[in-house]
């Protein structure tokens, strides 16, 4: 057991100084416990440290029972996330293994270092309201604790009894006006990353889902053709479509084929077109880019707005409604559409057809030609 004050090094003068707030450390149950003790009073430095000791001995004693329970309460949570995810691979498919790691590492940097035995419901509400104060969404802290639910080896509703799941968006998404669609793409273009903007413009110009285009590999790019093919989707229908590619996207293609040679590799058949970086700005082409969000809502707050990367899509599919373009073949270019969208989409395109039709107004003439009540009226006595 150990009472003391850290010591920090003054820059101005070179030398060592003491803090005025105390820490205890001490070793228990195996592991070495490092805490502030939030006081410029050692006698109640020495209080805390003993309160907090007693709070382990009580986990340990306490539910869940068994060894195994014992180990998990008395370990950090980076810890009980390390080994979920070392075992994770044997039995789930790549795509939910890339799912888990990143969102559960999201959780091991801001809550990496406490115990298990510390997150209360009072210390789960605390880092939901973190959460939202950095402006994500409900679904994604109740994926955050779900995979960390998961990853304790207990379900919400026994970890957190009294702390209810946010509530989720269920709707089907937006469009970006022209103005935030120029907004985005300005960002893009002066974004740290490089892919961001090839990313953007893919998605806006296919209506393509963020692990569609994460997932493309240069075979799937016919430059002589101009065709892009979708390799595995979300569902059935959207695996392995082709979508015709316009001018402007095969200048991207090229665009972005032009810095992966330069900065990357050769564009191989093989390799993903958007590639892992690893520690050191390293590029791994031969694994695909885990997640683009750190790079999405850098973008987001540049350009002032407020979106999903999902967005993107609907916004695709609108201009695509707003052309008149049928049902079947926008099923075709973008896969499979909930009933929702296609309903969306369908009152869309009727807008849009009404709007157009207003441009084929006659010309003013001497005999009324409007549709009236009146006119309605003297036609059904007639009949």
């Amino acid at each position: 057991m150990a009472v003391y004050q850290r010591k920090w090094k003054d820059p101005a003068t070179g030398e060592f100084k003491k803090t005025d707030t105390y820490y205890f450390e001490f070793v228990f149950a195996g592991q070495r416990i490092r805490e502030c003790a939030n006081t410029t009073r050692k006698s109640l430095a020495i209080e805390a440290e003993k309160r907090r000791k007693l709070e382990l001995e009580q986990a340990i004693i306490g539910k869940p029972q068994g060894e195994t329970g014992r180990g998990l309460r008395l370990r950090r949570v980076r810890e009980v996330i390390s080994e979920y995810l070392e075992a994770y691979p044997i039995n789930h498919r790549p795509a939910s293994v890339r799912f888990a790691t990143y969102h559960l590492g999201t959780v091991k940097k801001l809550i990496g270092e406490l115990m298990v035995s510390d997150l209360s419901e009072a210390r789960i509400k605390k880092y939901i309201a973190s959460r939202l104060e950095t402006g994500v969404g409900g679904r994604l802290v109740n994926i955050e604790l779900g995979e960390l639910s998961r990853a304790i080896g207990k379900t919400w509703k026994v970890l957190w009894p009294n702390v209810r799941k946010l509530e989720e968006r269920t709707d089907v998404g937006r469009a970006l006006s022209p103005e935030e669609e120029s907004k985005l793409l300005a960002a893009a273009r002066a974004a740290k990353s490089p892919v961001i903007l090839a990313f953007i413009e893919i998605a806006l110009m296919t209506g393509m889902r963020s692990g569609e285009i994460l997932g493309l590999t240069w075979d799937q790019i016919d430059f002589g053709k101009r065709m892009l093919t979708v390799g595995r989707s979300k569902t059935k229908a959207g695996s392995g479509r082709e979508i015709p590619a316009s001018l402007q996207l095969m200048a991207v293609l090229e665009r972005h084929a032009a810095w992966y040679s330069k900065f990357v590799a050769n564009p191989e058949p093989h390799l993903f077109l958007f590639p892992f970086q690893a520690k050191g700005c390293i590029y791994v082409p031969t694994k695909r880019m885990a997640r683009i969000e750190a790079a999405w809502y850098s973008t987001l707050k540049a350009a002032g707005i407020q979106c999903r990367i999902h967005d993107l899509r609907h916004c695709a599919a609108t201009k695509l409604a707003e052309a008149g373009v049928s049902e079947g073949t926008m099923k075709a270019l973008m896969g499979q559409m909930s009933r929702a969208m296609i309903e969306r989409y369908s009152h869309i395109r009727l807008a849009a057809k009404r709007e157009a039709v207003e441009a084929l107004t006659l010309a003013v003439s001497a005999e009324p030609t409007g549709f009236t009540e009146s006119r309605m009226a003297a036609r059904t006595t007639l009949m």
